[in-house]
Formats: structure tokens, sequence, C-alpha cells
């Protein structure tokens, strides 16, 4: 297969549906806790501005 024969918008990853049924589930309470609290006292990074040449 080449590159060419690839069609422009179709998704190459196939998304298993069995794992919706965790989208409403904290798999790992420890660690969600633990970076919240990291970024309750820390926050954000800033972000630097791009300079275009």
């Amino acid at each position: 297969m080449k590159i060419k024969d690839l069609k422009k918008n179709v998704p190459i990853v196939v998304i298993d549906k069995s794992l919706n049924k965790y989208s409403d589930k904290v798999l790992f309470p420890d660690k969600l806790s633990k970076a919240n609290e990291m970024l309750r006292t820390i926050g954000l990074p800033i972000r630097k501005k791009k300079v275009r040449v």
C-alpha cells in the first residue's frame, strides 16, 4: 500500500466500543486526587507565545 492510496478523513484507529462502560467511572481515584491537589497548589504552567519569523 502506498501513501497515495490512503484516503483523507478516514480514521486509521478503531476504537473498541466496549470501553464505553468506563466513561462514568473514576478508575484511579488516588491519582486523580493527587493530580487535583497539585493543580490547586502549583497551577498550570505558563505558555510562552510563539514568535513567527
